[in-house]
């Protein structure tokens, strides 16, 4: 009777463990599965992307687009970090009224306290509601793609304009920088 009561209790142990763990990878994700992949019908044009929503803020995609056709070769990699804000706040007085503003320069922050800092241009794509979104095309290279791989991105700033990152956007853009880095080596 002792060697059965002692069954049960390894059984049930055996069972309690066997279900933390399926729960536990119930909530693990596979990011490289969620990147969008195109190919072109000669195979020679590949496009990858982040998945988005245009209402989910601070909005950072990762995306990537290369060709293997010897005659049109290129590889694009960037994050792209948009920021909304008011098309007035775009504005500067100037001799014949409002023009929109030029601005640049971006800052990311890691979860080190490092920063990469870049003097790109921050274009500006006006709507409808008199609302506008800075925008930036952040090139992924051999020279950064180490922090954005290893490091969490806590915040990044585009010109006067100011976005925090959650932690869960945060894991997210490192996994799909990751994802899309190894589609094909740098």
């Amino acid at each position: 009777m002792a060697g059965h009561t002692l069954n049960i209790h390894f059984m049930k142990n055996i069972l309690i463990l066997a279900l933390l763990f399926a729960g536990n990878t119930a909530f693990a994700q596979d990011y490289c599965k969620q990147v969008k992949k195109e190919v072109t019908e000669n195979n020679t044009s590949f496009n990858y992307e982040s998945p988005y929503k245009e209402d989910s803020l601070p909005l950072i995609r990762v995306v990537r687009n290369y060709s293997t056709n010897p005659e049109a070769d290129f590889d694009n990699f960037s994050l792209i970090f948009a920021i909304p804000c008011e098309f007035s706040d775009l504005l500067v007085p100037g001799a014949s009224g409002e023009t929109e503003k030029e601005e640049q320069g971006v800052v990311i922050e890691f979860d080190d306290k490092t920063k990469l800092e870049d003097d790109i241009t921050v274009t500006h794509n006006k709507k409808g509601d008199g609302t506008a979104m800075r925008v930036l095309y952040y090139p992924v290279n051999g020279d950064n793609i180490k922090q954005l791989t290893t490091k969490k991105i806590i915040s990044f700033k585009l010109a006067t304009a100011q976005s925090v990152v959650s932690p869960e956007l945060a894991t997210a853009i490192q996994k799909y920088v990751t994802c899309i880095r190894d589609v094909k080596k740098m």
